[in-house]
């Protein structure tokens, strides 16, 4: 059913309602002069008001939505008849409200997406916030849930010193939410919003956007939400290394023997669908250190202490109130899926070889990492890929977030969520990357038993608290700890528990795999495992 709101700088907005909500979809938030020019915010919409009645399209990417329900969460939802692409009117937001609309400005919950700055789209069902939103209602903490969609993959992060020598300074994804961020801020509270009240949370590569965001000297919202990434799981590029893949992306279009303003002036016409068909998707392409949007790359040390570092200023950390961060007990299983699903066979051997040249002058490290992750040489494929997947959780979600959380100088919560995944595939019974997202938003609910309902609740009912300004549980300390714990609900009917550590077991072997070589030491391994070294 249409419904319409006055909005005092736009007029009617016309949106739909149902289901104890109205939602306003697809509203613009910026425009483009081209596919890579730098967002502006749009603050003028025309006489006629805003039609906000159909979702907007997706931005230039490969659609990848199926890929995440079906292989990732394994588990399919309703899918549009189709996920149209704009080169320029892409930026938009989605803004669901609680119905009737309360007498009061309501806290404002902002999502950012996943999918590796590649693909994702808030379009996609398993991000409606539909239910979560009336969740919200219905347990006395209301908020308006919004979800923006941002330009990814070769318009997100494509650059290289030409294009910025053209004009073009990158980091769009990163620049194009918080021009997302600043219309919220001013234009919210014509929907009902409090625009001093809003909560970021992102998972994934949204997550990685949402810490990033710290680094911004411009107050940006008033609390995060780090769900399942860090940027010390997905680092920022050198601006050196992007060249790289600068050069990759202008040979797969036989742009390398023309002049650099025929290459920057076919890049921005090429039509879409070429694009996405001659790039090859494993060219790297996510944020870079620019010196402005990102100051510099992040470390262990440097995280994991609440005082200021001058190598990464991140002055978020004063005007960010609270932090909840948390990762899932075997994220690591999206390695699985996009870096190491080709190198399968022998993955053990390579795994050895690589983790022994990394600690070729602390060979008994390489060896503490083979016995604690019970993987040799000779370990089959299938279990080795299990072993790896664990090591690579440990030190790219676990690790990470306990890091952030230790020295997060205001109120932190850190949670773990447990709750193995119910459905039949490869990693079914293991709590996986995007799982504890997908509980959230309630979309799953049918699918579920009334225990992993439960389980889903409960994570929703702390969120909404937390953007409420609750405490959601007991905050977290380095001396003390405290972890939310969710599932499995196989043996805890409440669903969760609070723990005064942050998972013994888990933090006894990473943390003890580092007494020699440093967390950071830990990381590098993994990465040049990745790369092939």
């Amino acid at each position: 059913m249409t419904s319409a709101i006055n909005h005092p700088e736009f007029g009617e907005v016309r949106g739909k309602q149902g289901d104890g909500v109205m939602q306003f979809l697809g509203i613009q938030y910026a425009t483009l002069d081209d596919r890579l020019a730098v967002p502006q915010m749009r603050m003028e919409y025309g006489s006629e008001g805003i039609d906000a009645t159909q979702l907007g399209p997706r931005v230039v990417s490969p659609d990848g939505c199926e890929f995440e329900l079906n292989t990732i969460i394994q588990q399919t939802l309703d899918l549009p008849t189709s996920f149209p692409m704009s080169e320029l009117e892409g930026l938009h937001l989605n803004i669901t409200v609680p119905s009737p609309q309360s007498q009061k400005k309501l806290p404002v919950l902002v999502f950012i997406h996943g999918g590796g700055f590649m693909t994702g789209a808030n379009a996609w069902p398993q991000y409606d916030f539909t239910r979560l939103v009336k969740l919200s209602a219905e347990t006395s903490n209301p908020v308006i849930g919004i979800g923006i969609n941002y330009r990814l993959w070769v318009s997100g992060n494509l650059t290289s010193q030409e294009l910025r020598n053209a004009g073009y300074p990158g980091n769009n994804s990163l620049r194009d939410q918080q021009t997302a961020l600043k219309w919220i801020k001013t234009y919210i509270l014509g929907f009902g919003g409090d625009p001093n009240n809003v909560t970021v949370f992102g998972e994934s590569a949204g997550a990685i956007s949402t810490v990033s965001h710290l680094y911004s000297t411009e107050p940006l919202f008033k609390r995060c939400i780090s769900v399942s990434g860090t940027p010390l799981m997905l680092a920022p590029l050198p601006a050196s290394a992007t060249d790289i893949g600068y050069d990759m992306v202008i040979k797969s279009l036989g742009l390398d023997l023309v002049s650099a303003a025929e290459r920057i002036t076919k890049l921005l016409t090429i039509p879409a669908e070429e694009l996405i068909a001659k790039v090859p998707q494993t060219v790297p392409m996510m944020p870079f250190t620019d010196g402005n949007i990102i100051p510099g790359p992040p470390t262990f040390e440097i995280v994991s202490s609440a005082s200021e570092h001058n190598d990464l200023p991140t002055p978020g950390r004063k005007w960010c109130e609270s932090l909840m961060i948390g990762d899932c007990q075997f994220d690591g299983q999206i390695f699985s899926l996009m870096l190491l699903s080709h190198r399968k066979k022998d993955i053990a051997k390579a795994f050895c070889t690589s983790i022994n040249n990394s600690f070729s002058s602390e060979p008994s490290v390489a060896q503490a990492i083979f016995q604690s992750y019970n993987i040799e040489p000779a370990t089959p494929d299938e279990p080795a890929m299990m072993s790896i997947i664990q090591f690579g959780t440990d030190i790219n979600y676990f690790a990470p977030a306990v890091a952030y959380a230790e020295g997060w100088p205001g109120t932190a919560y850190y949670y773990q969520f447990n709750e193995p995944n119910p459905w039949d595939g490869p990693f079914k019974g293991y709590a996986t990357h995007a799982l504890d997202v997908a509980y959230l938003f309630q979309n799953f609910n049918e699918k579920l038993t009334a225990e992993q309902q439960a389980v889903a609740k409960a994570f929703a009912e702390d969120v909404v608290r937390f953007a409420n300004g609750e405490a959601p549980w007991k905050a977290f300390t380095k001396k003390e700890g405290g972890t939310r714990v969710y599932g499995p609900s196989s043996i805890q009917t409440a669903a969760i528990v609070q723990d005064k550590g942050v998972g013994k077991t888990r933090k006894d072997t990473v943390y003890s795999l580092a007494e020699k070589v440093g967390l950071d030491g830990l990381g590098a391994a993994w990465v040049a495992f990745i790369q092939g070294r």
